[in-house]
């Protein structure tokens, strides 16, 4: 079965001498980035079993990526873990992993120590400098490897929130990547000219897109440091200056930059293909990248890290009103995507909310370490008198009456309040269109049985309640609202709502 060292090197022999990844500061061809990734991985097999994962804490970079490829090389799964994380975080992933083995850029070693570790430490940078003495002598060590790997083995893992408090890591196999990059590369039109701008923490499963449509079709990744975000200007400049030519960002990133107003400094006119997820687009800054790059393809993705990136897919082919809604749209080659109600019956009624469910191809092997949760979300259901395995993503939709499948929020969005059942999501949507208004986050305070919205803009709270007052019922109207000098963003890129779960606790 193949795996996706067999896409690498198909790419490195017939793209060499392109460039590969460039992180601003460093580049490597093809060929490059495969003699450090079996490097590093001649290096690394000495030191872990088959199937074993390996948690790298470092910054995005060409080094960085380098190490996540050879740690497959080397026969084990990597766990990219976000610096941005404070150590008690990096602490319970490291306990969820049972990791033997962290590797670490020199900057981050005071915080790998701070968050307990105890096991085996190796530094980033020696790795790197050392893969390339190995790279010869890598070849038959790692051939050995290779003979036992298969598509089945796991790829890497990614964590996300668990309800218990404590992380859940959602590990993917490579022949879940190669059937969803498969896909996504032909329907999308990614090949060897373009030049993906990587938004990304390599710890969000974005990147994913990012990094894997490049390898299988020999295309560039620009690696964006993060820093870039907090000043529009410098970050255009360098969208022009690297010719980027498609962007698969998260829905907060985009924002940022049109909320900011960046782009009426500078237009990155070579972008061809603008990809979004993670959030639901406010149609006022889909409207502002449309003026900007008016001839630019745009597609809302929406798809949970559980069942490898994105499931569902929507090109944008009309125009829209601030208070629409954009459709999710129809299920990727491969997938199945259906909604489920609470009696475990599928919905098809226009109008009728259901849960969001996946089957088919791709879906994660499951969480690591947590067989309970993984039998929770990963359930065994009878569809078109098959059974097959499905992944509950929690999240709910709805089919409209044109037939589109629309996105609904989580399914702990929708609250009972004053009599009425109301979907916090369409608060928030029609808080966003307004004028004067960047963002918004709606909250349901239980104790005190109210609605509390904060939000970023240049209006006064008292003028946005009379303006929503005409846009949604009165019992839809928050009973509380704040306007804030910044929206806090989690380690994903997201609106950090537990940051604001945490002031209704106050």
């Amino acid at each position: 079965m193949e795996t996706v060292l067999d896409r690498l090197e198909l790419t490195e022999k017939e793209f060499g001498e392109r460039l590969a990844v460039d992180d601003g500061v460093t580049a490597l061809t093809y060929s490059q980035m495969g003699d450090a990734a079996r490097g590093i991985g001649s290096i690394l097999c000495e030191k872990i079993v088959k199937g074993e994962p390996v948690a790298i804490l470092a910054e995005k970079s060409t080094a960085t990526l380098a190490c996540m490829y050879g740690v497959v090389y080397a026969g084990g799964f990597y766990v990219s873990v976000n610096p941005e994380q404070p150590p008690e975080r990096i602490r319970k992933i490291l306990e969820v992993l049972e990791s033997k083995t962290v590797v670490v850029d020199e900057a981050r070693r005071e915080q790998l120590a701070a968050s307990g570790y105890t096991g085996a430490v190796l530094s980033l940078e020696e790795l790197y400098k050392d893969a390339a003495e190995k790279s010869e002598e890598a070849a038959e060590k790692l051939a050995v490897i290779r003979e036992k790997m298969k598509g089945e083995d796991p790829l890497y893992g990614v964590f996300t929130s668990g309800s218990t408090g404590n992380p859940k890591g959602i590990v993917v196999q490579h022949k879940s990547v190669i059937d969803f990059i498969g896909h996504f590369t032909e329907i999308f039109g990614i090949g060897s000219d373009d030049i993906i701008g990587n938004q990304a923490p390599f710890d969000f499963d974005v990147s994913v897109k990012d990094l894997y449509s490049a390898m299988f079709t020999g295309a560039e990744v620009v690696l964006i440091p993060r820093e870039f975000f907090s000043t529009p200007p410098r970050l255009l400049d360098y969208l022009c200056d690297k010719n980027v030519t498609v962007l698969i960002w998260a829905v907060s990133a985009l924002c940022i930059v049109s909320g900011l107003k960046g782009l009426r400094y500078r237009v990155p006119e070579k972008v061809r293909m603008i990809m979004f997820s993670g959030e639901v687009m406010p149609i006022k800054h889909l409207q502002i990248w449309q003026a900007a790059l008016p001839e630019t393809q745009y597609v809302n993705l929406y798809g949970p890290s559980e069942i490898t990136c994105n499931c569902t897919y929507y090109r944008i082919n009309k125009t829209f009103e601030k208070t629409d809604k954009l459709p999710i749209g129809g299920a990727f080659p491969g997938r199945t995507v259906f909604l489920m109600d609470d009696e475990g019956k599928i919905v098809t009624e226009p109008g009728k909310s259901g849960e969001i469910c996946c089957a088919g191809e791709s879906l994660a092997i499951g969480y690591y370490n947590n067989p309970e949760q993984t039998a929770k979300q990963f359930i065994m259901y009878d569809l078109d008198g098959v059974t097959q395995r499905v992944y509950k993503t929690g999240d709910l939709a709805a089919y409209g009456t044109d037939g589109e499948l629309y996105f609904a929020g989580r399914g702990d969005f929708q609250i009972k309040h004053m009599g009425h059942r109301i979907e916090l999501e369409e608060i928030e949507t029609n808080f966003t269109a307004l004028d004067g208004v960047e963002r918004a986050v709606c909250l349901f305070d239980e104790p005190k049985n109210r609605i509390v919205c904060w939000y970023l803009g240049e209006i006064e709270p008292k003028e946005v309640r009379v303006r929503l007052k005409e846009k949604v019922p009165a019992y839809m109207v928050p009973g509380r609202i704040y306007r804030v000098e910044e929206m806090p963003y989690n380690k994903n890129g997201k609106i950090d709502r537990a940051y604001f779960r945490s002031l209704l606790a106050k």
